[in-house]
C-alpha cells in the first residue's frame, strides 16, 4: 500500500503538481487516484463525456481529437509520459471538449474529479500549479491543431513526427525509435495507411527517418521542419514544447 502511495506521489511530482503543494491535499489526491491501463485504440474518454477524472500519462502515447464541421477528425494534441490531460474540464466540472484515444498501450494515473476540485479549493498553490500546467498546453495545442487542420498531408505527417520525437526525447534522447505503427501515424495525419507508408518509405530512402518494425526514428529534423513549414533555427515552441508554425512575412 505504501509503495503504491509513493508511486502516485512520484507521478504527481513528475507532472509538476506535487512539489510544494499541501501534503494534506496530496494525501487526498493519492487516496482518490489509481493506476489504470488502456489498450491501443481504446478511448480514455470521448468528447462531451462528463469529466469525472483527469489523467497523468505514465507510459504510452495518446491523441486528443475534435470533430470539425465537415465531419473530419482534427488532431488537437499528442501527449506522452508525464503529460496531464483533462485538468481544466475536471476543475470546471464540465464535459471533456476533446476525445482522448490511446495510440499505443497506455498506463495512466486516474485522478477523481471531486477529490481534485476539493484539493484545489483547499490549496491555492495546487490550483496555481494546475493552471501553469494546463494553460500553456492548451494555447500550444491550438497552434498544433491549426497546423494539423490546414496543412497538406506531408506537412501533417512531418509535424506529427516532430511532435512525437519531442515527446520521445524527454525520456530517451533524440534519434531514438518512436514505437508507433504506420496505421497509427496515418490516423494522426488524417490520411490513408497507403499514403503514410508511401511517404515514410520515401523519407526512409532519403535518410530523413529510419523505419523499423512498428517504429520510426527521426534522423533529419531539419528536413521535417522544412516539410512542416517550420524554421528549425527559429522554431517557435510553447513552454511545453509544442511546435507552432512560423508566420510568413510578405
Amino acid at each position: 500500500m505504501r509503495q503504491a502511495a509513493d508511486t502516485i506521489r512520484t507521478i504527481l511530482d513528475g507532472c509538476g503538481l506535487g512539489h510544494g503543494s499541501n501534503p494534506a491535499s496530496l494525501d487526498r489526491l493519492q487516496a482518490a487516484s489509481e493506476l489504470r491501463t488502456f489498450d491501443e485504440g481504446a478511448y480514455l474518454w470521448r468528447r462531451s463525456a462528463p469529466a469525472r477524472f483527469f489523467c497523468v500519462l505514465v507510459s504510452g502515447l495518446v491523441r486528443l481529437t475534435q470533430e470539425a464541421h465537415c465531419g473530419k477528425q482534427v488532431v488537437v494534441e499528442l501527449l506522452g509520459p508525464s503529460d496531464c490531460t483533462g485538468l481544466l474540464a475536471t476543475l470546471g466540472n464540465v464535459s471533456h471538449p476533446f476525445s482522448c484515444l490511446a495510440l499505443t498501450d497506455v498506463e495512466a494515473l486516474i485522478v477523481d474529479s471531486d477529490a481534485w476540485r476539493d484539493a484545489t479549493f483547499n490549496d491555492p498553490e495546487l490550483l496555481r500549479k494546475a493552471a501553469s500546467a494546463a494553460i500553456p498546453r492548451m494555447l500550444g495545442g491550438y497552434g498544433f491543431m491549426a497546423a494539423m487542420a490546414t496543412g497538406e498531408v506531408e506537412a501533417r505527417l512531418a509535424l506529427a513526427l516532430l511532435r512525437l520525437d519531442e515527446i520521445n526525447a524527454r525520456d530517451h534522447g533524440m534519434a531514438t525509435p518512436i514505437h508507433l505503427t504506420r496505421k497509427a501515424l496515418a490516423e494522426i495525419g488524417v490520411t490513408t495507411v497507403e499514403s503514410a507508408i508511401r511517404i515514410t518509405s520515401r523519407w526512409n530512402k532519403a535518410g530523413t527517418i529510419l523505419t523499423g518494425h512498428k517504429s520510426l526514428t527521426v534522423l533529419d529534423r531539419a528536413s521535417l521542419y522544412s516539410t512542416a513549414h517550420l524554421a528549425d533555427s527559429n522554431k517557435v515552441l510553447s513552454s511545453d514544447g509544442v511546435l507552432t508554425p512560423l508566420h510568413q512575412s510578405g
